[in-house]
């Protein structure tokens, strides 16, 4: 089993033009920063379908993978079944101390990623992000990290998980029925928060509204020009000239280190 400190899980979709350009935007960027770090990976969950056009056909780049997921397709409820499938797939493989699950909108800034997690002790439980808000499921209200800008959890947690996560998806949509909340059903997000939060699992929450960012680098949509870039460790809404853009600002700036 492959050691390694974080693996960022990346539910991605290649079959659509607009997402397999954010993959290869990624790849181009902080992606390719990665391979700098022995014990960085980046690992794509995508949908069954290959084409011609799957990014597995693309030139390889060390620390970065691609994971094809049987039986899931790549419509819009698919991030959740690749986040959950994507969490049990890292556990049986690799022994890591933190797993960061994003989606392909998003940028990170590895050097500070890299040195953020050292803040923590990787044997604690910890799910840690930001930029977040909350939703009432039943009786209790749950603040949950923003799934644009990712959340962070530590290997306890996910071995606390693993039994559970071939289904989840599945008693995550039955929670959300019987709580009359079934529009959070694909709000995978919300579900992570909502298993961490329950007593057994001992997991403290930690949030950074400044390291993680739900709008772009520039603040778009909800604060522009407010965010203090030389803060982040991840930001969401990137577009493809926004990886460009930002990348060139970090490698001006020594990556805000």
């Amino acid at each position: 089993m492959e050691e390694c400190k974080i693996i960022i899980l990346a539910f991605a979709c290649d079959t659509i033009e607009k997402y397999r350009n954010q993959i290869i935007a990624i790849n181009e960027t902080w992606g390719n920063k990665c391979q700098e770090y022995s014990d960085v990976r980046l690992i794509y969950f995508l949908g069954e379908e290959i084409t011609e056009n799957s990014v597995c056909h693309s030139k390889k780049q060390k620390n970065i993978n691609y994971v094809y997921i049987e039986g899931v397709n790549n419509g819009y409820e698919s991030a959740s079944y690749k986040q959950w499938l994507g969490l049990k797939y890292i556990y049986e493989n690799y022994k890591c101390d933190f797993v960061f699950c994003i989606g392909t909108d998003t940028y990170l800034n590895i050097p500070k990623l890299r040195r953020f997690v050292d803040n923590f002790d990787p044997n604690n439980n910890y799910y840690i992000g930001g930029h977040g808000c909350h939703r009432q499921i039943g009786d209790k209200n749950y603040y949950y990290h923003s799934g644009g800008s990712g959340f962070i959890i530590t290997h306890p947690v996910l071995r606390k998980l693993y039994p559970f996560l071939p289904y989840l998806m599945e008693h995550w949509n039955a929670v959300c029925r019987q709580n009359g909340v079934e529009y959070l059903s694909v709000a995978c997000d919300v579900g992570i928060s909502y298993y961490t939060s329950h007593p057994e699992m001992n997991c403290s929450c930690v949030k950074d509204e400044l390291a993680f960012k739900s709008c772009n680098y520039k603040g778009w949509p909800c604060h522009i020009d407010q965010v203090d870039m030389t803060k982040i460790v991840s930001c969401h809404f990137m577009s493809i000239q926004d990886f460009q853009d930002f990348t060139a600002i970090l490698e001006e700036n020594n990556y805000f280190m």
